[in-house]
C-alpha cells in the first residue's frame, strides 16, 4: 500500500513526521503557516514536489488564518498571500518546486483579486488551487511512472534498480518520481527489486525508501552509500533512478548529496542513470548547475551518530544536503511529458512547450562518435579536422556525425551534430556547427547499407598514397578478408562533398566494408563503430604492407578463391 505524505482534511492540512520513520508511523497537524515552515525545514515533510505542495497548502493556511483573525482584506489579499509564499520559499531554497509552488499560489491570488469581490470565497480559491495541485502531482507522478517502466523494459536482463535518498511516494503525493517506475513495474507485473543507498547523514534511503517499499511489497536491499560501486560491478542492478529537487535548463541536476558519485559510478560501469522529475524541478531561468544554491546543514548531522559524538570537536565539518550532478552523466530526464534524451536544452525546452522531443539517448551516439573520432586522430588514420565519423540509431532515425572545421582534439559530445538519417534537421534540436561536408556520403551509405550503422572516413596517409596510384588494392593481408571478397574498391577521384562522390562511394561499398578513394584516403562502414574503427586499422595496414612489399620488386596478393573463402569466413569475426 502506498503511503501519503501529505492530505487534507477540513481546513486542516496533515503530515506524515518523516523524521521518525520506520519506528513510529506519527501524523503532524498544521495549522499555520510557521507550523509549515518549521516542518519543511526539520524535514517532517521533504521530497521538492512534497515541498511544493507543502508550500502551496502554507499558504493557504497563512491566508485562513488571517482571515479568521480579521487581518485579511481584499486590498491587502495580493500582498499578504505572497509575503506568506516568501516566508515559506526561505525554508529550504535548493528545491525549486517550493519557489514555483508558491509563485504559483501569488499569480493565483492577483487572478482572484481580479475577479471576486467577498474575501472569503478568494481565500477558498486558494484552497482549491491547492487542491488542484494536489491532483496534478498524483497525474504526473503516474505519468513519470509509466514513462520509466517503458525505458526500464527495454533493458535486456532487467530485475533490479539503484535509487538514492528518497524519491518515492513519501516525497511527493502519491507514487514518487525515481520509484513510481518500480511501482508501475509491480502494477505490470514484471521483475522489479530495488536496492536504495542509505544516504548519509540522515538516512533517507534506509528510514524512508526501505520503508515505503517494505509496505508495498517490493523487494528491497539496503546498502551503506560505499557499497553502490559492488553492488554495479557485481550486476546486481541494471540501472539507476534518482530524483531531483532542482534541474537547471542544460539538464545539471541538484539531488540528495552523493547522487553525484551514483552518477560516476554508473557511467564507469555501462548503467544508465536516470533522473526522475516533474517539469516544475527544471528551473530554466538558470543555464547549468553552477548556479544551483546548495543548503548547507547543521553539523551534529555529521559530527553526531546515533546521538553518539563521532567526530572531534576540533575537526571542521563539511555538510552540504545536495550535490550537482553534471548533465554528461545523465542518460535522460523522465517527466510527466516524457523523456527528454540529450541535448536537454533542446528537449527539456520542447517538452515545456508541449512539441516533440528526441526519443532517444542521442549522447550516446554522440559519445560514440566522439571518441572514435579522436582514436582516429591520435593513431594517425587523420589530423586536425579532417576525415569524418558517423553512427546511427535507426530505430529512431537518428543520425551523429562529426562537425566541419573542429580540431578533434578539442571536440566534445556536445559538438557532434544530431540530424535524421536523410541528413535533414530533427526537430528540436539546435547544432552548434556545420555538419561534416561529407554528410551525403554517409546518408547514401547508409540508404545504400540498411546493416551498416557506422562510417569512417579516414585521411590515413598509406591509404591516400595507394588510392593516388590509380590501382585496385588487392588482398595483401589475411586480415582483409573482412573488407572484400577480393580487391578493396576503387572510386576515382570526385570533388570533396559532391553528391558524385556520395554516390560513386555507396556504390563501391555495396558489396566491401570498404573502399579507397582517389586522392582522399578511406572509407570502412560497419554495424558497429568499433567494427568500423577496426576495417580501418587493417585497411591501413593492408595499403602499408603493398606499398612496402613493391619497394622489394613484388606484391604476392592472396588468390582469389582464397580472399572471397576469406571474407565469408570472417564475417563471424569477433562476434
Amino acid at each position: 500500500m502506498l503511503p501519503k505524505p501529505i492530505w487534507l482534511e477540513g481546513d486542516k492540512v496533515f503530515l506524515i513526521d518523516q523524521t521518525k520513520l520506520p519506528v513510529e508511523l506519527d501524523v503532524q497537524e498544521i495549522v499555520t503557516e510557521e507550523q509549515m515552515w518549521d516542518a519543511i525545514k526539520r524535514l517532517v515533510v521533504r521530497g521538492a514536489p512534497a515541498i511544493g505542495l507543502a508550500g502551496a497548502f502554507g499558504v493557504y493556511l497563512g491566508a485562513a488564518r488571517k482571515l479568521e483573525a480579521g487581518i485579511l482584506t481584499r486590498d491587502n489579499f495580493i500582498e499578504e498571500v505572497k509575503q506568506t509564499g516568501a516566508y515559506l520559499d526561505s525554508s529550504r531554497p535548493t528545491a525549486v518546486n517550493l519557489h514555483w509552488a508558491v509563485t504559483r499560489m501569488g499569480v493565483v491570488a492577483e487572478q482572484l483579486a481580479a475577479s471576486e469581490t467577498d474575501i472569503a470565497a478568494m481565500v477558498q480559491g486558494l484552497l482549491k488551487e491547492c487542491e488542484a495541485m494536489l491532483a496534478e502531482d498524483i497525474a504526473a507522478c503516474r505519468a513519470i511512472g509509466e514513462y520509466g517502466a517503458d525505458l526500464l523494459e527495454q533493458i535486456p536482463g532487467f530485475e533490479a534498480l539503484l535509487t538514492h535518498c528518497n524519491a518515492g511516494a513519501l516525497a511527493t503525493s502519491m507514487y514518487g518520481t525515481a520509484l513510481a517506475p518500480a511501482y508501475i513495474m509491480q502494477e505490470r507485473q514484471n521483475k522489479i527489486a530495488v536496492y536504495s543507498d542509505e544516504t548519509r547523514p540522515l538516512l533517507q534511503g534506509a528510514r524512508l525508501t526501505a520503508w515505503e517499499l517494505s509496505q508495498s511489497g517490493i523487494p528491497v536491499t539496503t546498502i551503506c552509500d560505499n557499497m553502490a560501486g559492488v553492488v554495479m560491478a557485481q550486476k546486481k542492478v541494471q540501472a539507476v533512478i534518482v530524483g531531483a529537487d532542482r534541474i537547471a535548463s542544460n539538464g545539471d541536476t541538484a539531488n540528495k548529496i552523493g547522487t553525484y558519485t551514483v552518477a560516476i559510478l554508473a557511467k564507469e560501469h555501462g548503467i544508465p542513470f536516470y533522473v526522475a522529475a516533474p517539469l516544475s524541478t527544471v528551473d530554466f531561468a538558470i543555464t547549468d548547475g553552477t548556479q544551483i544554491p546548495i543548503e548547507q546543514r547543521k553539523e551534529e548531522e555529521i559530527r553526531q551518530f546515533n546521538n553518539r559524538q563521532t567526530v572531534p570537536d576540533a575537526a571542521d565539518i563539511f555538510n552540504p544536503a545536495f550535490d550537482v550532478t553534471p548533465e554528461e552523466y545523465i542518460t535522460a530526464i523522465i517527466t510527466e511529458k516524457g523523456v527528454a534524451f540529450p541535448p536537454f536544452q533542446q528537449n527539456l525546452e520542447a517538452l515545456r512547450k508541449g512539441e516533440p522531443a528526441l526519443h532517444c539517448d542521442g549522447r550516446a551516439l554522440q559519445m560514440q562518435v566522439v571518441q572514435a573520432a579522436k582514436n582516429m586522430a591520435k593513431d594517425g588514420l587523420s589530423s586536425g579536422s579532417f576525415g569524418n565519423v558517423s553512427a546511427v540509431d535507426r530505430a529512431h532515425n537518428l543520425l551523429a556525425i562529426t562537425p566541419s572545421g573542429v580540431l578533434y582534439d578539442t571536440m566534445q559530445p556536445e559538438d557532434i551534430c544530431l540530424l535524421q538519417l536523410d541528413g535533414s534537421a530533427v526537430e528540436g534540436v539546435t547544432n552548434p556547427y556545420k555538419p561534416s561536408s561529407e554528410l551525403p556520403m554517409h546518408c547514401a551509405v547508409y540508404k545504400m547499407r540498411p546493416d551498416c550503422n557506422a562510417i569512417m572516413h579516414t585521411h590515413s596517409a598509406y591509404c591516400t598514397a595507394y588510392a593516388s596510384s590509380g590501382k585496385k588494392l588487392g588482398p595483401v593481408i589475411g586480415e582483409m578478408g573482412m573488407i572484400a571478397p577480393g580487391a578493396v574498391p576503387l572510386v576515382a577521384y570526385q570533388q570533396p562533398g559532391s553528391q558524385a562522390l556520395a554516390d560513386k562511394t555507396a556504390e563501391a561499398l555495396q558489396n566491401a566494408n570498404g573502399c579507397l578513394l582517389a586522392n582522399h584516403g578511406a572509407v570502412t562502414v560497419s554495424d558497429t563503430m568499433g567494427r568500423a574503427y577496426l576495417l580501418a586499422q587493417i585497411l591501413e595496414d593492408g595499403a602499408r604492407a603493398a606499398i612496402l612489399a613493391a619497394q622489394l620488386g613484388t606484391v604476392q596478393e592472396i588468390p582469389a578463391a582464397d580472399s572471397a573463402a576469406l571474407y565469408e569466413k570472417m564475417k563471424g569475426y569477433g562476434r
